[in-house]
């Protein structure tokens, strides 16, 4: 029998993803506030399928929708113009984690201008891999791609990263 989330799950999930999943957002859409309001919409889905969402599987369900609510923004933002392109190649102030840290030197600089300028799809796979240490079938199934597919994004992600960073006088 499967075992349905309930009130004391989704506690138990937002407490242990909470953090990760805002960072995720941070990272996808380089807006501190859309970060926020993608986390917290995240959480009140959440909230809202814990009848049916499994405990063991909350954190793929969680970077899933957080996923899906980035492009969203992602596509209305183009739609509407809304983000300045210079200002969304810096990291947003008091983002949590390692690339708050890496930001801070010239090669950390480089590298979130190069992880801004990615595709969201691409974007996306190089955080959870190589930022959030996410494993790869765990990252296929929260984006709901074949293994095979993810595995491609995240090689041409790489040596777009690797491009990016050797054309602005980054070497390896």
């Amino acid at each position: 029998m499967i075992r349905a989330m309930g009130t004391d799950g989704f506690e138990q999930a937002v407490l242990e993803h909470k953090d990760r999943i805002y960072s995720f957002a941070a990272m996808m859409l380089r807006d501190p506030a859309d970060a926020q309001d993608v986390a917290q919409e995240t959480m009140v889905r959440l909230w809202q399928n814990r009848q049916t969402v499994v405990p063991e599987t909350a954190r793929a369900w969680l970077t899933r929708t957080a996923h899906n609510l980035c492009i969203d923004r992602i596509r209305r933002r183009r739609v509407r113009n809304e983000v300045d392109p210079e200002a969304a190649r810096e990291a947003p102030d008091g983002q949590p984690g390692p690339l708050r840290l890496a930001a801070s030197s010239e090669l950390g600089r480089a590298l979130a201008r190069a992880i801004a300028d990615l595709t969201p799809d691409y974007r996306a796979v190089v955080i959870l891999r190589e930022i959030q240490r996410l494993p790869y079938d765990e990252i296929a199934s929260s984006l709901g791609v074949p293994l095979g597919t993810l595995k491609a994004r995240l090689h041409r992600a790489r040596e777009q990263l690797r491009e990016r960073l050797v054309r602005d006088g980054v070497t390896p």
